[in-house]
């Protein structure tokens, strides 16, 4: 049998994350989405060179930022079973509020969006039924 290409359970398109401070990131997003840590390589200096988590079914790959390879801010959007109650969890934990979950006419998602502590921006959501909706 033939090795598979990826790591099994590894989607093929992972967002990659550099940033200051990623262990801050990754204890918030252990947190809020229940992220389980898969791969971590530290540099000599105790700095995070490459990790990679795994929320639901997706693996997100994160470093701390060098000289080298300086921070960057990007937009992601996870689906979560309660919109709520992992937006309430972010706010708790001092993420920015950027919008409150609501639904928008003619979408079947309840959105709402916030920013980490390295000024990501995250919008998470869950579809849901019009009887469902808050």
């Amino acid at each position: 049998m033939q090795p598979s290409f990826k790591p099994t359970g590894y989607n093929s398109l992972s967002p990659y994350l550099i940033i200051d401070n990623a262990q801050a990131l990754i204890n918030f997003l252990v947190k809020i989405f229940d992220a389980k840590e898969l791969r971590r390589y530290d540099r000599p200096d105790g700095k995070i060179m490459h990790t990679e988590l795994s929320i639901d079914d997706s693996v997100i790959m994160i470093s701390d930022s060098s000289d080298q390879w300086p921070a960057n801010k990007t937009m992601l959007h996870v689906y979560v079973k309660d919109v709520f109650e992992t937006f309430d969890r972010a706010v708790a934990l001092g993420f920015e509020v950027i919008e409150r979950p609501i639904s928008k006419h003619g979408d079947p998602d309840v959105r709402g969006s916030f920013y980490d502590n390295a000024g990501n921006f995250w919008s998470v959501s869950t579809q849901m039924d019009v009887d469902e909706r808050r």
